[in-house]
């Protein structure tokens, strides 16, 4: 167990790492318990939050696998803590004692309890869990790959309850009387409200099937009012402009009437000035201003919710993901997770007054450059008007979801970029032989004016590679985003039997294993001759799509036309499989290719 000392608030505070104590009693709760918990006011999973008594500020630090308190009168940091892999969202207990962080990586929650000894304790929870809230008795969790919330004892970390939600669970809203729970889904913009108390699902409320990028939620303080930061998406949009891709809003959603406001909308392109990925708000305590951390744009809009009108615009550092509010309304905290630091504003000024370090980011200067251009709008050489960045539609090397049928090539739906410098070529028309070659997406898809001097070469020509330092670093960070791991892989034994069929339907002879593709193009009959317009000659011929990552990445094929395994293994071309074998042989292909990667594989 590894100690280390500080000093906060005046105490001496041993830091240690344990496992939850054997003879804690265990607690049980009861709906009749539930009702009687309040909060002062409602709470939301961010990367950074202000403890209920004014005196902390704590923020995740994702690449550090750590969190760091802050002294809120000081801005002396008292503490970086290690907790589990990839923090993304924390929350403080109603007391200010404790803080509970979700480790997305390391499918845990660490509660940290701030005593006399600052004690962390870890929790296992279902894969990927994203968004955290506590009422001071029970932790909720957003569990991103299994669609699940988790309510937790936080005392024991004993699972209480588990509710099915809708796909890609990610923040949590918990209203003051902590009776309701709001969900939001990260590729949809559906926002799910759950009565926690009888832990049922009460409806969901749809933003329109254009939404995305939806990772937090604010609620008013009595409940009836949410706001979610959110990106709408044009993939219908032909006329390959700039700003007629990608719209960034915040929406209103009446919880009380399960409907969205659309009246209401707050259009930040207008309201403020064009920003890039709106991805996390927070309200003033009278409720007048919210406050919006654009994390492509690297800025804050300042909203008077009285007119829906920018009051300030406030630049901030990288990549912030996470905005919070002093209980006094006085500042308001940024944590800029690309450069390890949070911004301080002052709301009376309206401008950033200090920046305090938090991290130290273990990245290597090379790969870190790669991964700010990756996640950055903020420059004329990435995109035209802070518009859109790389992570738009590739957050965390994910795909969008969406088919987008303006791109230069055709009607395309956007791939992930799992094991992408392994996969070459890139694009489904295979015409990006290596990484540095994404110079001319970032010319022709965001309007950057690009990271070379001069004009880029054909992508099926000379290489780009050492030709600009910047577009060396993103390649160099692209080549490190690895695979997420599948979490359905317990059934060992069909997943052994879906490898058999794979292998005797000779599925391998293309997407060959560990990888999962040949690297070639073949004309499997998805294709249509009318809308394949790429400049290379292709026609209907396609890349080979690796299969690692499948369960995550629908839809499939390169027009999106499959929304699932079962459906691509019956469309009528190569591969439809249902005359060929029995249903628990399907049953089980399916139940191999959405546990890919495979750990039996031979990695060379």
């Amino acid at each position: 167990m590894a100690r280390f000392a500080i000093v906060l608030s005046g105490l001496l505070l041993a830091v240690c790492a344990c496992q939850p104590p054997s003879d804690e009693p265990s607690i049980q709760v009861t709906p009749d318990a539930i009702s009687h918990i309040s909060l002062d006011g409602p709470v939301s999973s961010s990367a950074v939050a202000v403890s209920p008594d004014g005196k902390l500020v704590a923020t995740v630090n994702p690449d550090s696998d750590s969190i760091t308190l802050v002294d809120a009168s000081t801005l002396a940091v008292l503490a970086e803590i290690p907790v589990g892999d990839n923090p993304r969202t924390m929350s403080f207990t109603p007391d200010s004692k404790t803080v509970v962080v979700a480790n997305h990586g390391s499918a845990t929650l660490s509660k940290v309890n701030l005593n006399q000894t600052v004690e962390v304790t870890k929790y296992s929870v279902g894969s990927m869990p994203y968004g955290v809230v506590t009422d001071g008795v029970h932790v909720f969790v957003t569990e991103f790959a299994s669609g699940t919330v988790s309510i937790i004892d936080l005392m024991t970390g004993e699972l209480l309850n588990r509710i099915p939600v809708d796909a890609f669970p990610t923040g949590l809203a918990l209203s003051r009387d902590g009776k309701r729970l709001l969900v939001t889904h990260f590729f949809t913009g559906r926002l799910t409200v759950i009565d926690q108390q009888a832990t049922v699902v009460l409806g969901t409320i749809s933003a329109g099937s254009d939404t995305n990028l939806s990772q937090s939620v604010v609620l008013g303080v009595d409940g009836s009012l949410a706001y979610a930061p959110q990106t709408r998406f044009n993939v219908g949009n032909t006329a390959r402009l700039f700003d007629t891709t990608v719209f960034p809003v915040v929406n209103l959603l009446d919880i009380d009437n399960l409907k969205l406001l659309p009246r209401n909308r707050i259009t930040l392109d207008t309201a403020d000035e064009p920003v890039n990925m709106p991805f996390s708000v927070a309200l003033s305590p009278d409720e007048k201003t919210l406050y919006v951390a654009n994390a492509g744009s690297d800025d804050v809009s300042v909203i008077d919710l009285n007119t829906n009108q920018g009051l300030a615009h406030i630049s901030v550092g990288s990549n912030p993901r996470g905005i919070a509010v002093s209980p006094d309304g006085s500042n308001v905290y940024v944590n800029n997770v690309l450069d390890g630091n949070l911004s301080v504003i002052d709301t009376d000024t309206l401008t950033v007054t200090n920046l305090v370090t938090i991290t130290n980011i273990p990245l290597s200067p090379t790969l870190l450059e790669g991964k700010k251009i990756f996640n950055s709008a903020a420059s004329p050489s990435l995109t035209t008007d802070h518009w859109i960045s790389c992570a738009t539609c590739h957050f965390d090397g994910m795909m969008d979801g969406r088919t987008w049928m303006g791109f230069p090539d055709g009607p395309r739906n956007t791939p992930s970029l799992f094991g992408v410098g392994q996969t070459l070529p890139m694009h489904w028309s295979g015409d990006l032989d290596e990484l540095q070659d994404v110079e001319v997406t970032i010319r022709d898809i965001q309007f950057g004016t690009g990271l070379i001097t001069g004009s880029p070469h054909d992508t099926m020509g000379k290489p780009h590679a050492g030709l600009s330092h910047e577009l060396d670093a993103l390649a160099a960070y692209l080549g490190t985003i690895e695979v997420l791991d599948s979490p359905f892989r317990d059934n060992r034994a069909e997943i052994n039997i879906g490898r058999l069929v794979f292998e005797n339907l000779e599925c391998q002879s293309c997407h060959i294993p560990p990888l999962y593709t040949d690297h070639k193009l073949h004309d499997v009959g998805t294709g249509d001759p009318s809308l394949e317009r790429n400049s290379h000659g292709r026609g209907t011929s396609f890349d080979t799509p690796s299969l690692i990552g499948l369960w995550l990445t629908a839809p499939y094929f390169h027009d999106g036309s499959a929304a699932t395994i079962e459906q691509v293994l019956q469309t009528e071309t190569v591969h439809d499989v249902f005359d060929n074998i029995q249903t628990e042989e399907l049953t089980a292909l399916i139940a191999f290719m959405r546990g890919l990667p495979d750990d039996n594989d031979d990695p060379h």
